[in-house]
């Protein structure tokens, strides 16, 4: 048990390891190198660049203000859940695009770009699946492992 002040890092370790395992399995998979090692190799570095990113910015406030500047009045709707959730996944599977050049951008030169934008829709629609199946029992999970008071 840890305490209830540590509940968003535990969470982004959830949902970092849940969409980074699913997009990983789909990315390899659609290369038709799905092998031990490339599963290994790709859950790694997702996963450090998912909680990096989940843990630097505040990617919850981020998407209330997305959710607030297409006009959602009940911010504790399902639409609200939605669109967060939408601005949320976005923004983690668009700074993929630093993970993927990392791996290969440098050696296909200006080509990567072509590469990548053809990947990003289909990695997006995967995520954004991935994290409304795990997002809810996530936060329970979470809420069971931070109960700790502070």
């Amino acid at each position: 048990m840890c305490k209830k002040s540590k509940f968003p890092l535990v969470f982004n370790i959830f949902l970092a390891f849940f969409i980074t395992l699913v997009v990983t399995i789909f990315v390899k998979a659609g290369e038709g190198a799905l092998t031990p090692e490339s599963f290994i190799i790709g859950m790694i570095q997702g996963f450090c660049l998912n909680m990096t990113l989940e843990t630097i910015i505040d990617l919850p406030a981020m998407g209330n203000k997305f959710v607030r500047a297409l006009g959602v009045k009940k911010m504790e709707g399902p639409a609200a859940y939605f669109l967060r959730l939408l601005a949320i996944v976005f923004v983690i599977v668009l700074m993929s695009f630093l993970l993927m050049f990392c791996e290969i951008g440098f050696a296909m030169g200006a080509g990567f770009f072509g590469f990548w934008i053809t990947k990003v829709p289909a990695i997006f629609v995967v995520a954004y699946i991935t994290a409304a199946i795990v997002f809810i029992p996530s936060m329970k999970a979470t809420a069971v492992i931070c109960s700790r008071e502070d």
